[in-house]
């Protein structure tokens, strides 16, 4: 491996580094925010890479590019592939990062086949077999026929164990490689690439280094080429921190912002959902001591006379009121039917059905009367007279009379509405007139 080395001055903000990154794995993220999170990092990394290069695409025009396959006038068909590759290849490294395949010489190969795809296929992901020189700089990159072992070595690196902090490992990693120059083109890209793979391998947020950090770049670079990588990792830690200060940014939005709402809300509606549960459950079991009285009465009545002579006294089913009906009630949608009881004698028949209608309100829309039941009667009897409605009030009911005049008797309890409504019920539909 060459020898590279660093300062010991950067040890503190490895640490540092070391620990923002397990308070990171620590928190839980929701999967909209990763998301926001990766996109960003995918068009400003496209963005900042290839303007390093020269790409003469802006972040809004990339962004258009990438996402939205606009081509952009005035702008090269060069400019469009290389954001759209990068951001391909972009792609090919995240799931490279979340595999557990031991990484080596043909992952780099591959990634570089994705930066030059469409622009010069000739020499995507294949080795330069020219010697290059590098403008701005006194390093001379390894002779052409050197290149295959060179990355013989360093892929074989790649694929071994590493006892550097991982920060330390993706500054090597894209010092080394921008050292061998193994393409014709495509190097710095690709390097970065890399150097973001391995950061995401070890769960560090992925970096972008920014156009604007082109010339402390090119020289963290050249002085790695010497063997010093200490401005390279100091460059690394202070985009890293960028990294970081985004995801925890997205962090305390969650923590401040979105549980604290979340836990308020739910809270609150705990407590209407709870409030509206035991109302209902209330109803609900009114409802039921009525029908079940209903019931009685009728089997009482029924018991009374041998079975050739016996007439037909029946209740149907009771359907008990969801939440979604109890809502639906109190918005005036519409009335459920609860029960219906029937009757028969000597060729007379009728029929009354029993609804749940919505609450009474005033003029400003303020309940005046919750819920209550009501009754579908045959015209011109007396029981549309006597009865209007009852509203359960735990285990009695207020019974609201119409007459002459409307009155409200409180504290009825089943058995006396329900013997009172069969009463009328059988004297003015199932009698004899």
């Amino acid at each position: 491996m060459y020898p590279y080395r660093w300062s010991e001055s950067i040890e503190p903000r490895l640490r540092q580094a070391t620990e923002r990154m397990r308070r990171l794995r620590a928190t839980r993220m929701p999967p909209a925010a990763v998301q926001s999170l990766r996109h960003w990092f995918r068009i400003h990394h496209t963005y900042n890479s290839n303007a390093i290069e020269g790409n003469r695409l802006t972040l809004p025009e990339t962004r258009a590019v990438v996402e939205d396959g606009i081509t952009i006038a005035g702008k090269s068909l060069k400019d469009h592939f290389e954001a759209v590759n990068l951001a391909h290849a972009l792609d090919f490294v995240e799931a490279l990062a979340n595999k557990d395949s031991v990484l080596g010489e043909r992952d780099v190969r591959e990634m570089h086949g994705i930066v030059l795809r469409g622009i010069d296929p000739e020499n995507a992901g294949v080795y330069r077999r020219i010697n290059v020189r590098i403008g701005g700089t006194e390093h001379v990159p390894p002779e052409a026929v050197r290149v295959p072992e060179e990355m013989r070595t360093f892929g074989e690196w790649l694929a071994g164990a590493k006892s550097e902090h991982p920060v330390v490992v993706c500054a090597i990693a894209h010092a080394w490689f921008e050292t061998i120059h193994p393409f014709v083109d495509g190097n710095g890209r690709t390097g970065r690439l890399l150097a973001n793979l391995l950061l995401m391998r070890e769960h560090y947020p992925a970096i972008v280094l920014l156009v604007e950090d082109r010339a402390r770049y090119y020289t963290a670079l050249d002085a790695s080429h010497s063997g010093d990588i200490t401005a390279m990792v100091e460059l690394t830690l202070d985009r890293l921190d960028q990294s970081f200060e985004e995801y925890e940014r997205a962090s305390r939005e969650v923590l401040e912002v979105r549980e604290p709402a979340i836990d308020y809300l739910a809270d609150q509606l705990a407590k209407t959902r709870a409030a509206t549960s035991s109302q209902l459950t209330r109803w609900n079991e009114a409802a039921r001591a009525l029908h079940e009285s209903f019931m009685d009465f009728a089997t009482q009545l029924e018991a009374r006379f041998p079975k050739d002579r016996r007439p037909s006294l029946k209740v149907s089913h009771l359907s008990a009121l969801t939440e979604h009906q109890w809502a639906a009630l109190h918005q005036a949608h519409s009335s459920f039917v609860l029960f219906s009881i029937h009757g028969e004698n000597q060729g007379r028949r009728m029929q009354i059905t029993f609804l749940a209608s919505p609450p009474e309100r005033d003029l400003t829309g303020s309940i005046m009367r919750p819920p209550s039941i009501r009754m579908n009667a045959p015209s011109g009897g007396p029981i549309t007279e006597r009865f209007a409605s009852a509203v359960p009030t735990g285990h009695t009911f207020n019974v609201t009379r119409a007459g002459f005049t409307i009155e409200v008797e409180r504290g009825v309890s089943a058995i006396k509405l329900a013997t009172e409504i069969w009463t009328y019920a059988i004297n003015t539909y199932l009698l004899p007139r």
